[in-house]
């Protein structure tokens, strides 16, 4: 029984609330800057598939954190303003050792 519970344990996804700052981004095509800032006409693009529902996420140096939750589905319209800014978001980060995701609360301009 020890060992199942070990099993299941470490399967479990880690969850923690806590504040990312990074590059907002359309998530599909977003993190192929690298250092690089992205045009006037990748803006455009990333903001036109975020319009779609097509999903957002914060580039940081960790990797990308895909962004989830109702808050972002009700405030896609904000989130879309601060396309390609640095930002700092706070929400309820997940990570399955294959993709992070950060469940949002609250946005700003990073400082």
């Amino acid at each position: 029984m020890a060992v199942v519970f070990v099993m299941v344990m470490g399967l479990s996804v880690l969850t923690a609330e806590q504040t990312v700052t990074g590059m907002l981004v359309e998530a599909g095509c977003g993190t192929n800057l690298g250092d690089n800032s992205p045009s006037e006409d990748h803006v455009a693009c990333m903001v036109r598939c975020g319009k779609q529902g097509e999903p957002l996420g914060i580039v940081t140096e960790q990797g990308l954190y895909t962004i989830t939750g109702e808050w972002a589905k009700n405030n896609t319209p904000t989130l879309l303003e601060l396309m390609a800014q640095q930002v700092a978001a706070t929400g309820e980060v997940s990570e399955d050792g294959v993709q992070r995701t950060l469940e949002l609360t609250a946005i700003s301009l990073a400082q």
